[in-house]
């Protein structure tokens, strides 16, 4: 044997250790599908086209319709230009004299006027 004194062997604690246990993970979830998003996206983009698509076609449709009213205002202001002209005609000093020799009425010789404040006829001859 040997001249060493034995060593005395004692229960020895657990070492406390720095790194953390080991356990096991649960893996991690798919990830999710980006064709929703693409067909949302799609869907927004489709809407919004169709959507300009109308307005520009209901545009259209009122741009032709204010030219047509345009057209008819525009005949209906000839007209009416037409019939002041006929009726400025019709009222001149001349076609009344015209009208009045085809209804057999005669310029008349002698013009007096009757005042009532005064009762009296102005124009008349003198009797006498």
């Amino acid at each position: 044997m040997s001249a060493a004194p034995a060593r005395v062997t004692r229960a020895t604690a657990p070492r406390v250790s720095w790194r953390p246990r080991l356990e096991v993970v649960p893996s991690p979830a798919p990830a999710r599908s980006v064709v929703p998003f693409i067909v949302l996206c799609v869907g927004i983009l489709a809407a919004a086209l169709l959507g300009v698509l109308l307005l520009n076609t209901q545009m259209a449709a009122t741009a032709y319709e204010i030219h047509d009213k345009q057209i008819a205002l525009n005949r209906l202001d000839e007209g009416e230009a037409s019939l002041r002209a006929q009726v400025e005609e019709a009222g001149s000093p001349a076609a009344l004299q015209t009208r009045a020799t085809e209804l057999g009425m005669v310029p008349a010789e002698d013009i007096r006027f009757v005042l009532l404040s005064e009762g009296s006829i102005l124009g008349a001859e003198a009797e006498g």
